[in-house]
This record gives C-alpha cells, sequence and structure tokens, in this order.
C-alpha cells in the first residue's frame, strides 16, 4: 500500500508527518524507527529549504511492504543533503546528524534532485527485522 500526503512547511506539521507515519506502520515492530526517520527527513526540509518559508511545503510518501520506502520531498534552495561523518577528530557539534541517523536505521538510503528543483530523500526500511534494525546498509548519495 503507498500514501502520500503534503504538509505546511511549518516545525509543527513535523510532528503530525511523524504521527501519521508511525500510525501506518504500528504493530510491525519498526514504529519507532519510521517515526524517526520521517521527523529527521521533515525536519531537514523545514529548516534546510525553502519548504519552510512562506507558503512552503514538503511532500511524504510512504509506501508499506517488507522493504518500506518513506521518502520526503523539499522544495529546494538549500544545500545538497549530506551525511555528516561520525569519525575521530571531527569537532563535535549540536545537530546535523539527522541523515546519520537515517543511515543507522534504514536499509538502504539516497537522494535524488537540486538545489533548483528541490529533493526528495528517501530510505527503505525492513520490516521483516522487526525493532532489530539492519545489518547490511547501501548508502546512495547521488543528485
Amino acid at each position: 500500500m503507498r500514501w502520500r500526503r503534503v504538509f505546511h512547511g511549518r516545525p509543527d506539521k513535523v510532528g503530525e508527518a511523524r504521527g501519521f507515519a508511525a500510525t501506518l506502520f504500528a504493530g510491525s515492530g519498526r514504529e519507532g524507527d519510521v517515526a524517526i526517520v520521517v521527523a529527521e527527513l521533515a525536519t531537514n526540509a523545514v529548516r534546510h529549504s525553502r519548504s519552510g518559508g512562506s507558503r512552503g511545503w514538503f511532500g511524504l510518501e510512504v509506501t508499506l511492504a517488507d522493504i518500506s520506502y518513506i521518502a520526503v520531498t523539499d522544495l529546494g534552495g538549500g544545500c545538497v543533503p549530506t551525511i555528516r561523518s561520525e569519525a575521530p577528530g571531527c569537532e563535535p557539534r549540536e545537530g546535523g546528524y539527522g541523515l546519520l541517523t537515517v543511515s543507522k536505521l534504514a536499509l538502504a538510503m539516497g537522494i535524488h534532485g537540486s538545489p533548483g528543483e528541490g529533493f526528495t530523500v528517501w530510505a527503505d526500511i525492513d520490516l521483516r527485522r522487526g525493532a532489530q534494525g539492519n545489518s547490511t546498509q547501501a548508502v546512495s548519495l547521488a543528485s
């Protein structure tokens, strides 16, 4: 099954999107992980793109299957989404680790689009593993 919804690009709508997705995955054992993924992706859309501006919006697409697809589309205008490194020697800072968190919860993730037209950031969640997380991970960050 597939769902698509559009939300106003306001911070309070991130929680609404998170709750919507968690409800769809209720009983899967991964609803908490899905809620985190949606919250991180939607927060990035609102904070780092035109989605958070006047009349902005972000889109959420969810496909419920053994390997579930979760995607958030923004309006672009910001920088290219990247995963921050956890490597030793990197300067610690508050925030900026949302995509790293998503990559740890997802079987695979990726990004497509451009700053001028908007980005879609997606993650595949393996429902066959319950809340145990992933053991293999492929990350594709090509735009």
